[in-house]
């Protein structure tokens, strides 16, 4: 569907129960940051036993696991960790609706998970409720200088129902699929959301294995079709997405993604291409598919990986070893179907500081690949990019996985942690090599590399502190960041942001 008919639908649903205000949500979406240590600090101690690696989060995967915690049994860290989380979670079934703006001196560059804008200056309205069946949400907002020119909005809002085990929904929400704490190579809320229908496993219920007594494997699955909207070369293109998130052991959690672009106006769009794309014989020359004589008919651009997280104890501390490979489909010249593998992944752990906990992370990304002979030239404008689909994996000016984009690598340190006066903090700080082969696929046009298309070496410190107060809940933050070029002189920024939201 088109993002006119998704936004309309969806406010005409919310009129009709305007009469009351509620929020209530049945999963956990990508806007809090602090809240996701937490659950993963209980899931490394071994009472989350859901895979939590995959965003928006079901309350219901994870929600057996909180109350059959044994409060008296646990140390002060994971006492206040599990208290805070099961406070969401309580909160999440109350009645309640929120206004907010936010305001800022300049756009944000790098949108990352528990982000609270990408463009600067927005005010927004927050409105959900929850049945026994059904979820609604109604999140309008409206942005000032937008650089997509969409001033109203109603990203995050959507409509849900559950059959069974599986919830149905339909609307635009944000995606993280991945243990990466800065960014990863699949799908981060780096870019806007776009319109989707989705089909999602409530609760990870564990698979067990035949011929054994108590082997279980907890494990989620999630899928969607988006609308990749019309600002772009190939308009209306379709966004496939699937993630199998699974734990063969309580220490180790793995992921399998897979994303496609497909269809889209003047494209093929049949089931029997879509069939194509699922068995992933969409690259000509595989299979002896018929691509046409110039390649044109080559059914969809696909990307598929596996990410791994690791839980060791040492020393008294959960260390947490983390990594993704995401890769490429083929080409015309390859009968691969995974090629140009890119990796991302760091270390984290939890230490304690006045009986709180605070995450500390490194993490690593390569995101430059090289396609054909392009390695000699040392040239990528590989990654994220189809000689078809030639805006490629992007969406509204910014790519859908990694917040850096294409031919760049990254080294990150960072602490997050949740205090226990109702107030969080975080801070960072960013090497990237942005665009490192000095070359952009498509120089002084849309498509290409959305970042810069020319190399530039950039220095980052960012943060964030975020308290309540009562009703209100104040965020105060920014980044300071200095950029040096190889033929230009070096540039200094800085951006402060103030975010404001109201329970009414």
């Amino acid at each position: 569907m088109t993002r006119f008919r998704t936004e309309t639908f969806l406010l005409s649903l919310a009129l009709l129960g305007s009469t009351t205000t509620a929020r209530a949500e049945p999963w956990i979406d990508t806007s809090n940051l602090a809240l996701r240590t937490e659950i993963r600090y209980l899931a490394d101690r071994g009472l989350i036993k859901a895979p939590v690696s995959t965003w928006p989060l079901m309350w219901a995967a994870i929600e057996t696991d909180l109350h059959a915690v044994d409060a008296s049994q646990l140390d002060e860290p994971a006492l206040n960790a599990w208290q805070d989380v099961m406070r969401h979670l309580n909160f999440s079934k109350q009645s309640i609706a929120s206004a907010g703006i936010t305001v800022a001196n300049d756009d944000n560059r790098f949108a990352g998970f528990g982000d609270e804008y990408r463009d600067k200056n927005t005010v927004a309205l927050s409105y959900s409720t929850m049945g026994d069946r059904w979820a609604l949400k109604l999140q309008p907002s409206r942005v000032a200088d937008p650089d997509d020119d969409e001033q109203y909005r109603l990203d995050e809002s959507y409509l849900a129902g559950t059959l069974g085990n599986w919830v149905i929904s339909a609307g635009l929400q944000d995606r993280w699929w991945a243990p990466g704490w800065d960014t990863n190579l699949a799908l981060s809320s780096n870019a806007r959301p776009m319109p989707a229908l989705a089909l999602t496993r409530r609760d990870s219920h564990p698979f067990r294995l035949p011929f054994t007594d108590d082997y279980q494997i907890p494990w989620t699955v999630t899928t969607f079709m988006a609308d990749m909207g019309t600002n772009r070369t190939i308009e209306n293109t379709l966004l496939w997405g699937f993630r199998l998130n699974f734990k063969p052991h309580p220490r180790l959690e793995v992921g399998v993604t897979r994303l496609a672009q497909w269809a889209g106006d003047g494209r093929p769009s049949g089931f029997d291409t879509f069939w194509d794309v699922l068995t992933g014989r969409d690259n000509c020359g595989n299979a002896g598919l018929d691509c046409g004589v110039d390649g044109s008919e080559e059914p969809g651009n696909q990307q598929a990986g596996y990410d791994l997280r690791l839980s060791l104890p040492v020393a008294g501390h959960d260390f947490g070893l983390y990594y993704q490979s995401f890769a490429e489909d083929g080409s015309e010249s390859s009968t691969k179907f995974w090629t140009k593998a890119r990796p991302s992944g760091g270390i984290d752990t939890t230490v304690t500081v006045l009986g709180t906990p605070v995450l500390m992370y490194i993490e690593y990304t390569d995101s430059l690949a090289y396609c054909s002979d392009n390695r000699s030239r040392g040239i990528g404008d590989c990654y994220y990019e189809h000689h078809i689909y030639k805006t490629g994996m992007r969406y509204e000016g910014r790519a859908i996985g990694n917040l850096y984009d294409n031919d760049t690598t990254s080294l990150v340190f960072g602490m997050i942690s949740q205090m226990h006066n109702d107030a969080s903090w975080q801070w960072s700080l960013r090497y990237a090599e942005l665009n490192n082969d000095n070359s952009d696929a498509y120089p002084g046009e849309a498509n290409g590399n959305t970042i810069t298309e020319i190399s530039e070496d950039l220095l980052m410190l960012s943060g964030k502190y975020q308290r309540i107060f009562g009703r209100w809940k104040i965020g105060v933050g920014g980044n300071a960041s200095h950029s040096s070029f190889r033929d230009q002189a070096s540039d200094d920024d800085y951006t402060a942001f103030l975010d404001v939201e109201y329970l009414l």
